[in-house]
């Protein structure tokens, strides 16, 4: 795993290891690295290599006191975050259609009970006043008890944006012409793009070392962000396709929201359910959906802290 390689180099018995583990950690502020670092900086032999550590220390103690974490990074860069809400807001939204349904239901058989008593009143009805009151008991039927839900149907519908993006597989990749130019360009503008692409197009781990590098050296702001945005881009993707590979990620997001995870994909059974849903309605009772939308509401609550 990425961040086990990279604590593991922190003791590996050539500097440069080393010193390309540290400034990787700073680099993309991987707060989980922290006690690592600072133990590796009491053992340090050799200046250099302390330096940089002292440096990467400094960085992933403000990250941590600010509330940086590299999983909240890759919820947000990969849409985690919108997707596990869309999914939450979707359940939410057949919850309210199954309740029209049942109020649909509840207003048809009020309708029919009101014309059956009418018709077993309509021989008195005529006989007495004619035909003008049975017209008018039948008229006196209630309107539909789902108009007030229907109106709110689609408002939680899942929005454009809102499925997350699967990380992809890091490649090992040539990285040395985007290095180059990375490195020799004169030109800042090229030199980000060349850090741009090392992250978007090769995707290699192996380009992290030379990215941190640039992030510390170059003397252009523009390069030196597109280094660590690169940089970091390249970690969180590794980082998301481990926990993809390992089933964390799934464990994660069930952790965070509180609910089994979602693959997107609908259970045989509730196929099933919802092909036969003109045949067998679903009638949640009162009871049953007043504590269903208390438990959206707590969720909803839940999701709003992360």
């Amino acid at each position: 795993m990425i961040l086990e390689n990279l604590l593991n180099a922190l003791q590996h018995t050539e500097a440069l290891q080393r010193l390309n583990a540290v400034i990787v950690l700073g680099t993309v502020d991987e707060v989980e690295a922290l006690s690592v670092v600072v133990a590796a900086f009491k053992a340090e032999p050799e200046a250099d290599v302390r330096q940089a550590m002292a440096w990467a220390g400094k960085r992933l103690q403000g990250a941590k006191q600010a509330g940086y974490s590299t999983l909240d990074a890759i919820f947000q860069h990969f849409r985690i975050e919108r997707s596990v809400i869309a999914e939450a807001d979707e359940r939410e939204r057949r919850l309210l259609e199954q309740m029209k349904f049942k109020a649909e239901m509840e207003s048809q058989q009020r309708q029919q009970d009101n014309i059956r008593g009418a018709a077993a009143t309509s021989v008195v009805s005529t006989a007495l006043f004619g035909f003008t009151s049975l017209m008018g008991s039948m008229g006196g039927a209630s309107p539909s008890g789902a108009a007030f839900i229907s109106s709110n149907i689609g408002e939680d519908a899942p929005k454009h944006g809102s499925q997350r993006i699967i990380p992809t597989r890091p490649t090992t990749a040539d990285i040395r012409i985007h290095v180059r130019r990375l490195r020799d360009d004169a030109d800042p503008n090229k030199r980000a793009a060349a850090a741009l692409n090392l992250a978007r197009v090769v995707n290699n781990p192996d380009a992290l070392p030379e990215l941190a590098a640039v992030f510390i050296d170059d003397p252009k702001p523009v390069v030196k962000e597109a280094a660590q945005t690169a940089a970091k881009e390249i970690y969180w993707n590794a980082v998301y396709w481990e926990m993809e590979q390992d089933g964390r990620m799934r464990a994660e997001i069930e952790r965070r929201t509180g609910t089994p995870a979602s693959d997107g994909q609908l259970a045989p059974n509730t196929l099933a359910a919802q092909s036969s849903a003109a045949a067998a309605p679903p009638k949640p009772s009162s009871k049953e959906i007043s504590d269903i939308l208390k438990k959206a509401e707590a969720q909803r609550q839940k999701r709003k802290r992360f």
